[in-house]
């Protein structure tokens, strides 16, 4: 069997499932589940990528993903490897959770936005898991028709291609997704690993040969704001009332605002983890231990969730 291509670009959008091994199950209880959520929000906070519609199946999931920074590959690694790891060591087991690699589309949001979140959606329907999408605890869907906070999954896009005010648009998705019970898997009309019509598909085979002419494809934009490593330094050592030059050195007295440096230069510049490390002076493996630390603190840390805030919103200033 051919190995799928993997195409990355920035705001590239993609349907993405990953299988259990043998077709085993991957979830044995609403512990794992719980699990695989948090994994979910801290590698979007991490990678900074928009998170569509999830649902989470017995034995695989499907999650719709957009990707302002082109590092689909880092994401699903992470998500994937965290989940197994975790897995593993719950369930005293060891080897391959998932059957071999993610398996990813890459979609024209403009065309397919909709009926993939629906064909996700309607997933524990289509299985008899559940009578009702509204039913499943365990997809973004509740997120969407019940007005309730959901952490993970970005709604906006979706919901605003019905109406601008929330409730409307939240009733009419829901009269979509409920009349969409019988269609067919827009997947099926995908040729290759690419769903979308022959423009689109010409212009990913563009992009592709290395001659892409990135202003004609709709889907490459910035969609969230990048910041620049030097103001991010800059906007920590202000908001503690130490030098920049402190944040750069390793000094114990410094240690926890250097991490918070380290954590938001990866999250809020888009830059890989080694270039974070080349401006730190320390190796890709010392990024990684002060990500997780971060994030391992801001569970149970609230002054830290709040400096963090604060530190952000200073840089939309």
């Amino acid at each position: 069997m051919a190995r799928q291509l993997r195409i990355e670009y920035e705001g590239a959008f993609y349907h993405v499932t990953s299988r259990g091994n043998q077709k085993e199950r991957i979830f044995w209880d609403d512990k794992d589940r719980d699990e695989f959520k948090r994994i979910l929000k801290r590698t979007k906070e991490r990678y900074g990528y928009l998170l569509h519609a999830y649902v989470l199946m017995d034995n695989h999931y499907h999650l719709l993903i957009e990707t302002p920074y082109a590092n689909l590959k880092q994401v699903m690694q992470n998500i994937n490897t965290s989940y197994t790891v975790y897995t593993n060591r719950r369930h005293n087991r060891a080897g391959h959770l998932f059957q071999g690699r993610y398996k990813a589309f890459i979609v024209d949001k403009a065309s397919y936005l909709l009926e993939l979140g629906r064909y996700i959606h309607l997933n524990p329907v289509r299985t008899g898991i559940v009578k009702r999408p509204e039913d499943c605890k365990w997809s973004s869907y509740r997120g969407y028709i019940l007005g309730r906070t959901e952490a993970i999954a970005d709604t906006d896009d979706t919901l605003y291609s019905f109406s601008k005010r929330r409730a409307v648009a939240a009733r009419k998705y829901q009269e979509f997704v409920h009349a969409g019970i019988k269609e067919e898997s827009p997947l099926a009309k995908a040729v290759g690993s690419i769903l979308g019509d022959e423009v689109f598909r010409k212009k990913v085979i563009k992009y592709l040969q290395e001659t892409p002419d990135k202003t004609e494809i709709p889907e490459i934009k910035k969609i969230e704001t990048r910041h620049k490593v030097e103001d991010l330094i800059k906007a920590v050592a202000k908001y503690y009332g130490i030098g920049e030059e402190e944040l750069l050195k390793r000094r114990k007295a410094t240690e926890r605002q250097r991490k918070i440096a380290i954590y938001l230069c990866k999250t809020l510049s888009g830059k890989k983890n080694i270039e974070v490390g080349r401006i730190f002076g320390i190796t890709l493996q010392a990024v990684t231990n002060a990500l997780r630390g971060v994030e391992k603190m801001m569970e149970e840390d609230r002054e830290l969730r709040k400096d963090l805030a604060l530190i952000k919103k200073s840089m939309e200033n």
